[in-house]
């Protein structure tokens, strides 16, 4: 393939990933504190048992704010798209990957640079379920990311705090393949 426009700060974050993902792949010791969707004011909202609130599901930004016309105009151009009307219809077409290659090619992208959920993860006060949350998560990039490997390059979230554990995900993400780099939390 050849490249001519490579995007590099793209996002797959927890708001847009699938509402079980966690909870299903979680170990049963942990499974209760994985992030979750529940019902909130505003919409389905990501929380922790901890009570950190990670955001609207298929909300804008790594954040999952609240999508407002008007006030971001990079939002707006992707609202005009009708991607938050399609995430609240349950059509995630950022962590879809056939769905995502259609919004590269409208964009004229041939291939991203993928990475996530260290943002949320810094939210979580909770760094045993942290470990847990980007183990899961990297197996599901990695997955994602296997789908159509000459499109998608991802970063693999790595944790910085227990050092143990950030050892062995590096090892267990390099093993297992099908991610291009790491990702490194900046803060426990």
């Amino acid at each position: 393939m050849r490249y001519e426009m490579i995007s590099a700060d793209c996002h797959l974050d927890l708001c847009w990933l699938p509402p079980d993902l966690f909870t299903a792949n979680a170990s049963p010791a942990l499974r209760d504190r994985m992030p979750h969707v529940v019902d909130g004011p505003k919409g389905p909202t990501w929380i922790t048992q901890k009570g950190a609130n990670l955001g609207l599901a298929c909300g804008m930004g790594s954040a999952g704010r609240e999508y407002v016309p008007g006030r971001i105009h990079r939002a707006d151009r992707m609202a005009e798209t009708g991607l938050y009307e399609d995430g609240k219809r349950g059509i995630r077409r950022l962590t879809d990957p056939d769905l995502r290659l259609k919004d590269q090619d409208r964009d004229g992208v041939q291939a991203e640079v993928l990475y996530g959920i260290l943002g949320a993860t810094g939210r979580m006060n909770d760094p045993e379920a942290v470990v847990e949350v980007i183990r899961i998560y990297n197996e599901w990039l990695a997955d994602f990311c296997s789908t159509h490997p000459e499109r998608f390059a991802g970063l693999a979230s790595i944790p910085n705090a227990p050092i143990d554990a950030a050892i062995a995900e590096v090892e267990r993400v390099a093993k297992r393949g099908a991610v291009r780099g790491l990702d490194i939390a900046n803060s426990a």
